[in-house]
């Protein structure tokens, strides 16, 4: 039961200042108090929380006493490993030959860089803030704002790189607000369900930032794909690698880091396909690639470079997403190419499964690891010319399928008219009746 009660606090030479106090008992949940200003404010907050136990749920003043920064600093170290858990993974590491292992070993998944400096730049954005102050309109007013910032160049840039257009003015894309927001819900969720505390709406938002607001639609046009394996000349290492990784991601969808991440043991030759393991998989569900002709005709080469001491397929390039990046870019601009990404690869690779095959939608979503076919569908923009020859081929086909059917129905006429004949001839062929014989001459 609620109880509210005034309070008086003297001041030496002033008047004293009154405030009210809502208090909540009730058993099997922790005693709450509050002082606020005026007597309604003081019963409105009763009500609230009296309300969520009426509805079986548990109230805290964790939520007024926690700041957002702090809860993130929680967040980040029970999800950052201890000095114990990294020499574990280290001498799990230093045996691949055992991936099935190691992934039981290491089951238990750790933040990011990445994801550790996003949630770094939220403590440094709404960090000042309780968690009961940070609203619903409020997140939605910081994702407004964030989205019109112009993010700042590095501290420490000289100059700009010819390989990165770092001179535009750049602000933070959709994608990168809503990767703010997910952030922030986690590790807020994650707070919530240690300290056992409701969030409430705050994270209900009506539009949340999209990932694909504008998804690049970049293929490869007539004589590119020649101009860039034509470009890998001109690598400092490995350049026939860099060419057989460029054909194997423009025809296999699959994305850069599991390229370069493959190994030997998960290829099967006899039933001719990849297993791409779930901890490699973006949407950690795991998927199988066909080999079909023309990958099994860059795996035969592969196999020729293959190195025995290392497990990878792609062990000539490097193993980070990142610095394979760069060298692709390197390979773009050599090949006087604007606006290229290895990324672009993935969405040339998904368009031809498209244009060149008969598979379905759903067939195709299995092989690139696609879980939304709304995603997906961007990647049907098929080339015009393929689009009309194709309806000319099936135009072509109906036609030739109704010249058989009225061949056909033409010569079952002709049998039809055959048998009548042949019954009419019959007809005709019936014996003739024998003339009557001369009767006889009276005498």
């Amino acid at each position: 039961m609620a109880s509210i009660r005034k309070r008086e606090r003297l001041k030496p030479g002033k008047a004293p200042s009154v405030s009210w106090e809502a208090r909540i008992t009730r058993k099997g949940h922790p005693a709450l108090s509050k002082s606020f200003d005026t007597k309604k404010e003081a019963i409105a907050w009763a009500t609230e929380q009296e309300a969520v136990i009426v509805r079986g749920g548990k109230v805290s003043r964790s939520l007024e006493k926690t700041t957002v920064a702090a809860a993130i600093k929680e967040y980040i170290e029970a999800n950052t490993p201890k000095p114990d858990e990294k020499a574990v993974k280290a001498v799990v590491s230093a045996t691949p030959e055992k991936p099935e292992e190691s992934a039981k070993k290491t089951s238990k998944k750790y933040l990011s860089a990445a994801k550790k400096y996003t949630l770094d730049a939220l403590s440094h954005h709404l960090g000042e803030y309780s968690i009961e102050k940070l609203t619903r309109n409020l997140i939605a007013s910081f994702l407004d704002q964030l989205s019109n910032t112009e993010i700042p160049a590095p501290a420490n840039r000289t100059k700009i790189h010819p390989l990165f257009d770092g001179g535009r003015r750049r602000t933070y894309s959709e994608g990168t607000c809503r990767k703010y927001y997910f952030a922030l819900k986690t590790a807020l969720e994650w707070h919530a369900a240690k300290y056992d505390y409701q969030l409430g709406n705050r994270f209900d938002q009506e539009h949340v930032p999209s990932a694909w607001l504008n998804p690049r639609e970049r293929r490869l046009e007539d004589g590119e794909e020649a101009k860039l394996l034509e470009a890998c000349s001109g690598m400092y290492k490995s350049p026939e690698g860099w060419r057989l990784f460029i054909r194997w991601a423009s025809w296999s969808a699959m994305r850069s880091g599991e390229i370069v991440g493959m190994r030997w043991d998960e290829i099967d030759f006899d039933n001719s396909f990849i297993k791409i393991p779930k901890e490699r998989e973006k949407t950690r569900n795991g998927r199988q690639v066909p080999l079909f002709g023309v990958l099994m005709e860059i795996m035969k080469r592969l196999q020729e470079m293959k190195n025995p001491d290392d497990p990878r397929v792609f062990w000539m390039l490097p193993a980070s997403v990142s610095n394979v990046g760069v060298g692709f870019r390197r390979i773009v601009k050599r090949a006087g190419l604007t606006d290229l990404h290895v990324h672009d690869l993935r969405h040339e690779a998904t368009a031809r499964l498209f244009e060149r095959t008969q598979l379905q939608t759903m067939e195709i979503a299995l092989i690139t690891g696609h879980t939304e076919l709304k995603t997906l569908s961007r990647y049907a923009n098929l080339r015009p010319k393929l689009l009309a020859d194709k309806i000319d081929e099936g135009i072509d086909q109906l036609k030739n399928r109704k010249k058989v059917q009225a061949a056909d129905e033409e010569g079952d006429e002709d049998g039809e008219k055959d048998k009548e004949t042949t019954s009419s001839s019959v007809a005709n062929l019936q014996p003739v009746p024998p003339e009557p014989l001369p009767q006889a001459i009276e005498g």
